[in-house]
C-alpha cells in the first residue's frame, strides 16, 4: 500500500546491470558501467521435453530515481531525472546438479521402461489367468 508520504511509492526501478540493453541515454549519464552481455544477461535454458530449467542466471539491477531539487545545491545541477545503479545481483546456476541430471536421465528414459515394464505386467496377468481358465475348466470336467 502506498503512503501518503510517498503517493508514487518508492523511487526505485529494476534494470539488467550495467543498464544491459537499455537506451543509451541511461548509460551516458552514469560513469564507470560497461554492459556486456556474457555478464550481465538474463538468461534460462528450459528443457523442451519437461518444461524444467536446466540452467537459471537471473540478474539485475535496482536503481535510484533522483529528480533534480533545486533547493538543494548539490542537485540544482542535476539532469532533471537521473536513474542512478546502486545495486547489482545475481543468483541461480549454470548447469543441473549431478542429483538433478541424474533425475533428468531418469525422467527421460522411464516412459520407455515403464512402458515395457507394464507391458510385461500385462502379458505375465494374462497368462496368469489363461493358467486359471484352464485349471478352472480341467478341474469342472473332472468333476
Amino acid at each position: 500500500k502506498r503512503s501518503a508520504a510517498i503517493p508514487k511509492g518508492a523511487p526505485i526501478a529494476l534494470s539488467f546491470p550495467h543498464f544491459y540493453q537499455a537506451d543509451p541515454s541511461f548509460l551516458a549519464a552514469v560513469s564507470g558501467l560497461s554492459p556486456n552481455k556474457e555478464k550481465h544477461q538474463f538468461y534460462v535454458d528450459i528443457a523442451p521435453d519437461f518444461g524444467f530449467p536446466l540452467a537459471i542466471r537471473p540478474r539485475f539491477q535496482l536503481n535510484v530515481i533522483i529528480k533534480r531539487d533545486t533547493d538543494i545545491e548539490m542537485m540544482s545541477n542535476f539532469a532533471e531525472e537521473l536513474i542512478l545503479p546502486f545495486l547489482w545481483a545475481q543468483d541461480g546456476f549454470s548447469e543441473p546438479s549431478d542429483e538433478m541430471a541424474e533425475a533428468i536421465k531418469f525422467g527421460l528414459s522411464a516412459p520407455s521402461k515403464l512402458s515395457m515394464l507394464g507391458g510385461a505386467c500385462l502379458l505375465v496377468v494374462g497368462g496368469a489367468m489363461v493358467l486359471a481358465a484352464l485349471g478352472w475348466v480341467l478341474w469342472y470336467r473332472r468333476s
